[in-house]
């Protein structure tokens, strides 16, 4: 069965008139996945590590039926592959086999790669975090979970 490879970048967005934040871009294989919707990292991340229905396209509201999503990528894992499979309403149906682990470190490294600009965030930033699916709680508990690990 062929593995596919998982990258995960970040785009920063300037308001003017609010906090910069940064936008997840996922791409399977140098394919981008989900580009019409919003990428919920976390649960991307919960994807990687559980098995079960993860929600890691949404709306921006934070509400996957407001653009009607109504079912979450189904993950399924066996040894060190996850296997990612869903559908977009305007985007057809996907099916993915991931390593679990590159995959991880994919979405470690992405989050680490932006660290400077989110240690700075968390510091001014009381209410919204500007990584989509992250409080500033969860992101250093993510991050410390990465130190550790």
């Amino acid at each position: 069965m062929k593995t596919n490879i998982l990258s995960l970048t970040f785009r920063k967005v300037d308001c003017p008139k609010s906090p910069s934040y940064l936008v997840g871009e996922l791409r399977i294989d140098g394919q981008l996945l989900g580009d019409r919707y919003v990428l919920d990292v976390r649960r991307l991340a919960e994807a990687l590590a559980r098995e079960g229905e993860h929600f890691i396209f949404t709306c921006g509201c934070g509400v996957p039926g407001c653009i009607g999503i109504v079912d979450g990528v189904q993950s399924r894992i066996s040894g060190d592959q996850v296997k990612l499979a869903g559908s977009l309403p305007k985007g057809g149906s996907f099916s993915f086999v991931l390593s679990a682990a590159q995959a991880r470190k994919a979405v470690a490294d992405a989050l680490l790669a932006e660290k400077d600009f989110l240690d700075e965030a968390c510091r001014w930033e009381e209410g919204e975090f500007p990584v989509f699916g992250f409080s500033v709680y969860t992101y250093h508990t993510f991050i410390g979970g990465l130190s550790a690990g």
